[in-house]
């Protein structure tokens, strides 16, 4: 009976919400390509800074390797020290995600009447935070072999 009436119009919500995601999912499809793109310039950015780290502190670590410290001792402290850096990423990374959902979210109340959760699943959490792990280890690989391959005579000459 509503379909003969002219005056109504029918919609069907699984076709609108199939039309929403056509539209949506190419969106979502660009943030995960932005996102690939960060998370490579920063393993990019954590492998040349410990690079550079490590042309500077070639002393010390020869030093290190004269008071005991062997060559793969050497090599876990620079791998720990990129995965440091990259837990710090993470939970900056987060806490910022965190922080702008929420205003997003409110925002979207306040003003559309929208209402979302702002919040992220404990599993999305914990690919994030691995995914760095894994991430800043790989950047990390090239300087501890530098570090590793440390020539201590070399490297403890007298300064000037």
């Amino acid at each position: 009976m509503l379909r003969r009436d002219t005056s109504i119009t029918v919609a069907s919500p699984a076709n609108q919400i199939e039309r929403l995601f056509a539209i949506v999912g190419n969106v979502d499809r660009l943030f995960v390509a932005m996102a690939i793109a960060v998370l490579l310039s920063s393993g990019i950015g954590i492998l040349l800074a410990l690079w550079n780290s490590m042309e500077q502190r070639r002393r010390q670590i020869a030093i290190l390797r004269v008071l005991g410290s062997s060559r793969a001792r050497i090599f876990s402290l620079v791998i720990t020290e990129s995965m440091l850096i990259g837990v710090g990423g993470a939970a900056t990374g987060i806490l910022a995600c965190l922080v702008g959902s929420g205003i997003a979210a409110t925002q979207l109340k306040d003003r559309l009447g929208i209402v979302i959760d702002p919040t992220l699943e404990p599993a999305t959490i914990l690919a994030v935070v691995a995914g760095t792990l894994v991430l800043a280890g790989l950047a990390g690989l090239a300087p501890a072999i530098r570090a590793y391959r440390t020539p201590v005579a070399r490297n403890l000459r007298p300064l000037g």
